[in-house]
């Protein structure tokens, strides 16, 4: 091990990723992507022909997305990639050494992406009326910059759940071209497509100036994309999860639910039901121009249309069971390889550690134990917050604490094996063991004394 283990407390790795990633991708996929593409069309409706509102429309959302995508949108894809580095610098450090030209020409096109928004934006007024087919072109230039991003990332991030037959073969090619690698593309443009056409929807009933009949016809239009959007949505999601191995889709009911809720097994299918229902509702509700209806359904359809993305994220990161690269590298960024090498020679692994905490423990034994938590349990577990794993193993024995770390691969099949050697495992049980039960009798049994 060569890099420092940090782990975030109380609130966890997973966690802190997750409330980052969600909100970024609402951005990149449902403002960024899914708005803008709208906000060009309606500028080609206004450019040839089909009604001045058209551009007035299209100017007046554009504003709030240059804003929201150059400040919430970049600060938080930039801090997927610094949260993620320093969680994971194994994992990440592996991406990169695999993708590293996917990964340069993504950052310049993401600048340029930011360079063709602030165009768009800064020279509407000077474009729209006078030369309109140039600021069309300038629009759909960020359109295609803003989808060439998405596909350089989009193999990235199917390779960490089906890398197919990297693990064998070694091949760029095999790992950048995985059989998730475009029905995910195609599901995360057409779910953002959908979602901007859901603000858009919101912001026409609730903050549109123009007479009723514009209103009315913006409504149809948004309605209609939504429409089509969600159609689109739902056939690459049904290729995209075909194409998922079946050993991991038995993870997504926990990976959403936890162990408790996963008890109910219709409790899911009918909470998405009722998501799609409903946002299917609020589009057919623009595309009659019903405004009452649709200014009800928006609020509810949003809040459940995040509920979705967050739910994707999740099983998406969740199914790949114990690993963070199948086949290659465990989610504890122990690799598959070594972790056999070092199981079937006994090997030590706290000789590895070099960036060991030596102020959270004064006695050597608690701190080694400590150590041998983070390294093996951290990315998952924490010691007093989120997923405590001090809750989980209270009340029961040491000898019931140390079986249950040499069997955690066969006893969840989410959770990663014990890396160490087992002399080493007794250690981390032991402190397990003494930080569950710290507030009983009899003492832990560590050499030292343990706070």
């Amino acid at each position: 091990m060569t890099f420092p283990l940090i782990h975030v407390p109380v609130l966890g790795d997973g966690m802190t990723i997750a409330l980052n990633a969600v909100l970024h991708v609402l951005i990149s996929h449902g403002v960024a992507i899914g708005m803008t593409i709208l906000i060009v069309l309606f500028q080609n409706l206004a450019a040839t022909g089909h009604g001045r509102f058209w551009g007035e429309t299209a100017r007046a959302l554009l504003k709030p997305v240059v804003v929201i995508t150059t400040s919430v949108g970049a600060v938080t894809g930039v801090g997927i990639w610094f949260i993620t580095g320093i969680l994971a610098p194994e994992g990440i450090g592996s991406l990169i050494h695999l993708f590293f030209w996917p990964w340069f020409i993504e950052w310049w096109a993401f600048t340029t992406e930011v360079v063709f928004l602030l165009i768009y934006y800064f020279l509407w007024d000077r474009l729209a009326e006078r030369r309109p087919r140039l600021l069309m072109a300038v629009g759909w230039g960020y359109v295609a910059v803003a989808l060439s991003s998405a596909v350089l990332i989009s193999g990235i991030l199917g390779f960490m759940l089906t890398p197919d037959g990297w693990p064998q073969g070694g091949t760029f090619t095999q790992a950048y071209f995985n059989p998730t690698f475009v029905p995910q593309f195609m599901l995360r443009i057409f779910a953002g497509i959908a979602l901007g056409a859901l603000l858009i929807l919101g912001w026409t009933g609730w903050r549109f100036r123009g007479s009723a009949d514009e209103r009315g016809r913006v409504f149809r239009a948004t309605g209609l994309v939504m429409l089509a959007a969600m159609a689109g949505t739902a056939l690459f999601a049904w290729i995209y999860f075909s194409r998922i191995p079946g050993t991991y889709l038995t993870h997504w009911k926990f990976s959403v639910a936890t162990s408790v809720w996963s008890q109910t097994p219709n409790l899911l299918p009918v909470l998405n039901g009722a998501a799609v229902a409903c946002l299917a509702l609020a589009a057919v509700a623009g595309l009659l121009k019903r405004r009452g209806a649709a200014m009800i359904l928006f609020l509810p359809a949003l809040i459940l249309s995040v509920g979705l993305v967050a739910e994707f994220e999740r099983v998406r990161e969740f199914v790949r069971g114990p690993y963070l690269l199948p086949g290659y590298m465990y989610a504890n960024q122990s690799r598959m390889v070594r972790h056999e090498a070092s199981k079937a020679e006994d090997r030590p692994l706290l000789a590895t550690l070099d960036w060991v905490n030596e102020t959270t423990d004064k006695a050597p034994a608690a701190r080694a134990g400590r150590a041998l938590f983070d390294a093996n349990c951290g990315v998952c577990h924490t010691i007093g917050g989120i997923n405590d794993i001090t809750v989980r193993l209270r009340g029961r024995t040491l000898e019931s604490v140390n079986a249950m770390t040499a069997i955690t691969e066969s006893m969840v099949p989410f959770m990663t094996p014990f890396n160490g050697s087992e002399e080493e495992r007794l250690t981390m049980s032991t402190y397990l063991y003494s930080m569950a039960n710290k507030d009983t009798l009899p003492r832990p049994q560590l050499q030292g004394e343990v706070k």
